[in-house]
């Protein structure tokens, strides 16, 4: 499944619709924090490019940094639902 980092949907506590661009500020977290060459690829392409393909393993790698980096709890569900989704695919 794709995610476009670039264009997060999120509702905020009020209702509101509003889209977030996290591509950047997620690519730099896992970059920064990571020793996994692999997670490094994985932080870059996510920065420069915005919109990945992401399986469970690379959804779990999304969720260990969502939980490192000052994310807002509205922009960390609205990414988890949509890793949920992969899970949900599966089954």
């Amino acid at each position: 499944m794709k995610i476009d980092f670039r264009k997060i949907e999120t509702t905020d506590i009020e209702g509101n619709n509003s889209t977030f661009d996290v591509s950047k500020e997620l690519g730099n977290t896992i970059y920064k924090n990571t020793p996994d060459l692999g997670e490094l690829d994985f932080a870059q392409t996510i920065y420069k490019e915005g919109e990945v393909e992401v399986d469970e393993e690379k959804a779990a790698i999304i969720r260990k940094y969502m939980d490192v980096g000052q994310f807002l709890a509205f922009i960390k569900k609205s990414v988890y639902e949509k890793l949920d989704s992969i899970n949900n695919q599966k089954q």
